[in-house]
């Protein structure tokens, strides 16, 4: 009976340490930062690999709605792009963001696909990700920390 109670005071314990998270528990903006890299597979032409990196402002407000700007650098000059999408987050701190991009300046709607999953570390504000998926014939080998810079959304603009 002493286990049992024992037993039992031990595993409360350990689920009342599990953070839980929110949409709203990642709000803030974020400075963001991803090395890793690429491999194109393009139709009838060899792949091709290159090392590629990402710095940027990201905000991420109450919805989950993500927005912001980086810089990319790899497979040609460095290019500011500008990003908007959803972040989804379970309680158990893991998610994933969907993202959409297009060059800064540029018209039209944003054609160039991003899906992370990441972790988030409540107690240090930070989102650690990888790129899971860019698109058909796209593998990407890129590992991302998000740095938590201000709670409030939009605090900062790249």
């Amino acid at each position: 009976m002493k286990r049992i109670v024992l037993l039992m005071v031990v595993l409360c314990a350990v689920a009342a340490a599990q953070p839980t998270c929110y949409t709203s528990s990642v709000a803030g903006t974020y400075v963001i930062s991803y090395m890793g890299w690429l491999t194109m597979a393009v139709p009838g032409a060899a792949p091709m690999t290159a090392s590629g990196g990402i710095f940027g402002v990201m905000s991420i407000d109450y919805d989950g709605t993500v927005s912001g700007t980086g810089a990319v650098s790899g497979l040609g000059p460095v290019t500011d792009y500008v990003t908007s999408g959803t972040l989804t987050i379970k309680p158990d701190c893991t998610g994933a963001i969907k993202m959409t991009s297009k060059p800064k300046g540029t018209s039209g709607p944003a054609t160039e696909v991003e899906v992370d999953r990441f972790v988030f570390l409540p107690d240090v504000g930070e989102i650690h990700a990888v790129v899971w998926n860019m698109g058909p014939g796209v593998y990407p080998a890129l590992l991302g920390t998000w740095k938590r810079m201000s709670r409030t959304p939009y605090a900062a603009q790249w």
